[in-house]
């Protein structure tokens, strides 16, 4: 997988929007009462990384299942559950899996 298929497979889910985050593309869904969710991934293309919004356990279960493709932000961010994905180590399934978990946080 690569920044822009992520990219693509994001933007294909209903209602999904991208905005800038600091020079990277943030993206969103519509939530429970049709506002804007909280980010859910953003998405750093020259670095060919994404990062989730996970649980901490979400986290820790993610990267004892795929070391080389999920771990944690190393800052406060990844304390909280901010999860690096490794796109060019990540098949379509494995990013889907982590994609699930960040959409079921926003609700």
């Amino acid at each position: 997988m690569d920044a822009m298929a992520a990219r693509d497979l994001v933007l294909n889910l209903p209602g999904a929007t991208e905005h800038d985050h600091f020079g990277k593309g943030a993206y969103r869904v519509p939530g429970p009462k049709g506002k804007p969710s909280k980010i859910f991934m953003t998405l750093w293309v020259e670095e060919q990384r994404a990062v989730f919004m996970l649980t901490p356990e979400q986290q820790t279960e993610l990267n004892a299942h795929h070391p080389a493709v999920y771990f944690p932000v190393p800052n406060k961010w990844g304390d909280k559950g901010a999860t690096f994905v490794e796109l060019k180590q990540a098949s379509e399934r494995v990013f889907k899996e982590g994609l699930r978990l960040a959409l079921n946080n926003v609700g």
